[in-house]
């Protein structure tokens, strides 16, 4: 019986090529695509889900309020927050604090810059079940000396894990040594809080106070610089705990007063894809392409079932015969899903050898560079339920609508129960190039807003500036450096600064002013030599810059946001005070956008330093066809300063992309699948087209008997499936709109969604619909009505 099927579903697709290839082509490239998408979004639901008891572990974050309607909300807390966790409340079961840093490693000749080093204490290893192969909890961290290792730092530095416990490693630009205490487990790949270096919190603790008027890190809160990770039991009230850790900051910050700093407990599943103030941020675009999965899916599937049902007519004496003869309705269903399930297996395998194909354009764009592992059991789920996904949607329905045919009916001269149906597929060609028209206008308006960032005046000049980070040797030495690099050809200005122009991070509100009512108003500060604002190209709104002599140092310059905070009519020659220190205004410059469009501009202040021996940048702007020599010149005069630390360098350009980097994945990412979407509505519309030519064959040949034009004949082909187009786009418009300007929400600084977009895009779906229909339409209309009006 399955035998006899299968043979009968063979020959049923091979009698109809056409339909059976766009169907297998259309499936093919919607389950190869959609798996892809699939794949991608479980990957960022996947982050920080390896770790045991991930469930019951939260970040504390600290929502800071800034001013009377401005709250800021920090990842890092007081280092008391934790101890006083732990003690207070019988819902935490542990609590762990770490200082995440970069660190110089140096052995031998060979120095690297290691990215995922933390201090921290010993619970780290017990919270986070990190285990240990070589060495032992008790010892691990247990002087402040001590480094522990991950399994691959230990290979890449000693060769073998065996080999590295008790040898040293020298950190830092102080080159102090470190002995090798232990070797941990890899942590996971996918996991925010991977690490490959841990040293001892204690060191910190050494260096941090206590010895004089300063307060030591457990008695420390007013200086949030610890990240805190709190293990609870299950049940507890996290809302609660967070209230309440609230109530006691404010009891031991004598400076704060209730509403001035409230705790947020973050779930650790939360973090890569949650604000941490819990708002959406990753999410969002992970919810939108699981839908662009889905729409895609659906548009595969739509393609089949338009098809499908469209045939009907052809079948139906099939359907007829067969049940006049005694095959029963299961019988006739189980033919016709068989038939399904070999064209699936067919786009399936189709699917197979795109996949690899598709594969290194989908990691590019999306930034996913690792390799996609096909045969673990995650995506053997993905895989398997886009499959049985597919199967029923695509399977059950035009085989229920064809066996469902009365036999009486159907062997009638006059049927045409599926021409009538026709409604149906006009409403599945509607949605699907609703989705089409939909993922257009998002991409257009996605690209358009990057546009605008990447064209908006920042108030100041970032092409061809060269960022070098200042470290202790090459500072003691910045006024020699500065001259060199000036008097080089390939550069035109070098200044320096003690922050990163495009994130200034930090505030505070140790600022007075004559007149000042908000105690909680913060301003961001910034250490800056007399010509940075000349060397960045900075405008002033009133007063002047630093003029480089001594007299700098009695002078603040602020932007236009500080000077409406403080509310100061005519700013320039009021009396201030920072951190305790008296100073002038002696300009206003321009507002500048000091961190991402997608924030307010916030109130910055400079003050002038002759010399770094804090650290920062240097600011050379580079001459713009002679970029290559400026930075070889600035690594050689930093390495005949300073041969151990390796040379880096950033360009402010493209850190200001990086800022972006998501957003513009997210556009790449919908023109690529706006693409995918529009050619398979174009491939089922085809089908159609295909179909509706064939039906009306004897049509067409009457009518040009009777003086019809073949522009006449293809208007009257064409016209249908335009005007279902036309509908798709009516309803895509207000949707799209809708979906975007939640979107643009994120973003302070914005373009607007101009009318022409809808327009480019109705056109754009208009014009693609009428190429793809017209084909078939011309071709139609051109053959001779003889062999048209033939009797079959």
């Amino acid at each position: 019986m399955i035998k006899n099927y299968l043979k009968t579903a063979w020959r049923n697709l091979l009698r109809s090529k056409v339909y059976s290839l766009i169907a297998v082509i259309g499936l093919a490239i919607g389950l190869s695509v959609s798996t892809l998408l699939f794949w991608g979004v479980d990957d960022e639901l996947q982050y920080d889900t390896a770790w045991p008891d991930a469930a019951n572990i939260y970040r504390l974050n600290a929502r800071i309020k800034m001013s009377d309607d401005v709250y800021n909300t920090w990842t890092n807390t007081p280092a008391p927050i934790a101890a006083t966790a732990l003690r207070t409340f019988p819902g935490v079961e542990m609590a762990v604090r770490y200082n995440r840093e970069q660190m110089l490693v140096s052995q031998g000749e060979e120095h690297i810059m290691e990215k995922n080093v933390a201090y921290t204490e010993p619970s780290f290893f017990k919270m986070f079940h990190v285990k240990l192969l070589r060495g032992s909890e008790q010892v691990a961290l247990s002087a402040i000396n001590n480094v522990v290792l991950s399994r691959d730092a230990a290979v890449k530095y000693f060769g073998s894990i065996n080999n590295a416990v008790g040898k040293t490693l020298t950190l830092s630009e102080k080159l102090e040594p470190y002995t090798v205490s232990a070797i941990m487990e890899n942590m996971p790949e996918r996991s925010t809080v991977r690490m490959d270096m841990l040293l001892s919190l204690d060191m910190v603790r050494k260096n941090y106070g206590g010895n004089g008027n300063w307060k030591t890190i457990d008695e420390d809160w007013g200086n949030f610089y610890f990240t805190t990770f709190l293990r609870l039991k299950p049940g507890t009230n996290v809302n609660q705990l967070a209230k309440q850790l609230s109530a006691i900051h404010v009891k031991n910050n004598g400076y704060v007063k209730a509403g001035d700093v409230t705790y947020i407990c973050q779930p650790l599943n939360m973090l890569r894809l949650y604000n941490a103030d819990l708002s959406p941020s990753g999410i969002k675009i992970v919810r939108f392409f699981m839908i662009i999965g889905v729409l895609i899916l659906l548009i595969a599937v739509i393609n089949y079932i338009n098809l499908s049902t469209a045939r009907a007519t052809k079948r139906a004496k099939e359907v007829g015969l067969r049940r006049t003869i005694g095959a029963s309705r299961q019988q006739l269903l189980i033919q016709f899903v068989t038939e399904f399930i070999l064209i699936f297996i067919a786009a399936l395998l189709l699917a197979a050898a795109l996949m690899p194909v598709l594969t290194p354009f989908y990691q590019e764009i999306s930034g996913k560079l690792y390799t996609i592992d096909y045969w673990k059991l995650s995506t053997i789920k993905i895989v398997g339920w886009v499959a049985l996904g597919t199967i029923i949607l695509a399977s059950v329905y035009p085989a229920w609508i064809l066996s469902s045919f009365n036999p009486n009916d159907v062997l009638k001269a006059n049927f045409n129960k599926a021409a009538r149906g026709g409604w149906l597929r006009k409403g599945l060609v509607i949605m699907q190039f609703t989705f089409s028209v939909l993922l257009i206008i998002c991409t257009i308006v996605i690209t358009k807003q990057l546009n605008f960032i990447q064209t908006k005046n920042l108030g100041y000049d970032r092409e061809n500036v060269l960022m070098v980070p200042l470290n202790g040797k090459v500072s003691s030495q910045l006024q020699r450096v500065m001259h060199e690099l000036k008097s080089d050809k390939s550069i035109r200005d070098v200044s320096f600064a003690s922050g990163f122009l495009l994130a200034m991070g930090g505030s505070t509100d140790n600022i007075n002013w004559p007149g000042k009512v908000n105690n909680q108003a913060h301003i961001s500060p910034m250490q800056i030599a007399a010509n940075f604002t000349t060397a960045m190209q900075m405008k002033f709104a009133d007063g002047q810059g630093f003029t480089g002599s001594p007299a700098d140092s009695a002078y603040y310059l602020i932007n236009e946001s500080a000077a409406r905070m403080m509310a100061l009519k005519h700013p320039v020659g009021t009396i201030i005070n920072l951190w305790g220190k008296q100073g002038e205004i002696k300009g206003v410059i321009k507002d500048f956008n000091n961190a991402s469009l997608k924030e307010e501009i916030k109130p910055t202040i400079f003050s002038a330093v002759q010399a770094s021996e804090f650290g920062g940048y240097l600011y050379i702007r580079a001459r713009a066809e002679a970029a290559k020599q400026a930075i070889a010149k600035t690594e050689e005069l930093y390495k005949s300063i300073d041969n151990i630390r390796p040379f880096e360098y950033r360009f402010l350009d493209e850190d200001f992309d990086a800022m972006y980097r998501k957003d513009i994945q997210t556009a790449k990412l919908f023109k690529a699948f706006a693409g995918v979407a529009i050619l398979l509505s174009c491939l089922g519309l085809f089908g159609l087209a295909v179909f509706t030519a064939e039906r009306r064959t004897k049509e067409i040949g009457i009518r040009k008997v009777l003086g019809a034009s073949v522009q006449s004949i293809s208007f009257l082909i064409s016209k249908e499936f335009t005007g279902l187009v036309i509908i798709a786009n009516l309803i895509a418009w207000p949707i799209a709109w809708y979906i975007m300007h939640q979107w643009m929400q994120e973003f302070t600084y914005r373009t607007e969604i101009s009318w022409y977009i809808f327009v480019i895009a109705g056109f754009f779906s208009l014009l693609l619909a009428i190429i793809t229909v017209s084909s078939q339409a011309v071709k139609a209309a051109i053959v001779n009505p003889v062999k048209s009006l033939k009797t079959e």
